[in-house]
């Protein structure tokens, strides 16, 4: 379904995204500060980590490690 490469980065940053922000709501404190402290450091985390998935053969890495 996901082809191109970009589509698999935005598939990828989005979840990763709703992941992250869903986790530092559950973990941080109640403090809005401290929460998109903690989601922007963690999707700064998560750009390179998605363009190595999307963009280097990360994915296909993974799944043929899992298909064996």
């Amino acid at each position: 379904m996901f082809d191109s490469p970009f589509a698999r980065f935005v598939v990828t940053v989005v979840g990763a995204t709703m992941v992250i922000f869903t986790l530092s709501a559950i973990l941080a404190p109640p403090d809005p500060f401290t929460q998109l402290l903690a989601v922007g450091l963690l999707v700064i985390i998560t750009l390179p980590i998605a363009y190595y998935l999307s963009y280097r053969g990360g994915f296909g890495s993974i799944s043929m490690r899992v298909n064996r």
